[in-house]
């Protein structure tokens, strides 16, 4: 089914809000900035298509900033994948520590499960496919592995790809409920293709493989549900898997993302200058259930309870 949202039908001074709420209902929970100036004089359009399990969205706004923060992901329970085809203007993407500038003509491949930065520095459009986790992992078993990459529109592969996409959201108002049924069937089998012949070969040593979980964990201590599980699903092994590559470390997984989580913690009160920050907050931003198993935790690992060690680091600082 077809929807259109044109923003430039509401009131001027409500176009950039109407503009983020749309966003959050189409793709995830985001920030989304813009300058004062553009913001007064901010217009855009968005379309969007339900293909079947995938949604695909044409947006086409002023320059804007988005952010995905740990806060924002914490909101959603199954964040999707997005794959993106600049049209006009130029983006540039960051996650996972790298940064993209994308072209039109390429396409990105953004994970919403972890914090990410896309800059538009003036007038663009771009095409948004809204992939389930589950359908994505079918198309390949590593999506991380894309992550931080431009797909460029150079390559034959990636091109006909991009090229497909922006002639269907050229069409998109007038296609019939049996096409957009096909397409969705034809447009995922052009990109599992291209990311197959770009996948990774070879298997990845011991040391490879746990320097990558523990990066992993690092990314995702946010995610309340971070375990052997949940480890072993993202890279395609078994939680037997998992628990092996530990033997070799101090810790077992799980009292591992613990300790990381209770550093995390102990980082961000050292570093909101001593403020009486709620320790509720600090406890859910890092993927703790609650604060008493926070603070359990905490004084497991540095003999004292959070507030306290918060309040001797501010008078020893």
């Amino acid at each position: 089914m077809y929807h259109s949202y044109p923003i430039v039908a509401t009131q001027p001074r409500e176009r950039f809000d109407c503009f983020r709420s749309m966003l959050d209902e189409l793709f995830c929970p985001m920030e989304v900035d813009a300058h004062r100036v553009v913001r007064q004089s901010f217009s855009g359009r968005i379309d969007a298509v339900e293909l079947g399990q995938v949604r695909l969205v044409r947006v086409a706004t002023s320059a804007i900033q988005v952010r995905r923060r740990p806060e924002d992901i914490a909101q959603i329970v199954a964040p999707p994948y997005l794959v993106k085809f600049p049209l006009t203007g130029d983006c540039l993407w960051t996650q996972r520590g790298r940064q993209v500038h994308a072209r039109p003509g390429d396409f990105l491949i953004c994970s919403t499960s972890e914090p990410y930065t896309l800059t538009f520095t003036g007038e663009y459009e771009m095409p948004v496919m809204v992939v389930p986790n589950a359908v994505m992992r079918r198309l390949t078993p590593d999506p991380g592995q894309f992550l931080g990459q431009r797909m460029g529109g150079e390559d034959a592969d990636c091109g006909l790809l991009s090229n497909f996409v922006a002639q269907v959201v050229a069409r998109m108002s007038r296609l019939s409920e049996p096409m957009v049924h096909r397409i969705e069937s034809n447009v995922l089998n052009l990109l599992g293709a291209v990311l197959a012949a770009r996948a990774r070969t070879g298997r990845l040593s011991r040391e490879q493989m746990l320097a990558q979980i523990t990066a992993y964990i690092d990314e995702h201590l946010h995610r309340r549900n971070l375990g052997p599980m949940t480890v072993a699903a993202a890279f395609g092994v078994s939680t037997r898997t998992v628990h092996m590559l530990f033997e070799s470390m101090p810790l077992t997984i799980g009292r591992h993302i613990r300790a990381r989580r209770v550093e995390a913690c102990r980082r961000t009160l050292e570093t909101e200058g001593f403020s009486r920050v709620p320790l509720t907050d600090v406890a859910l931003q890092w993927g703790f259930y609650d604060l008493s198993h926070m603070i359990r935790c905490f004084r497991e690992e540095y003999g004292e309870p959070p507030r306290r060690f918060q309040l001797r680091s501010k008078h020893s600082g």
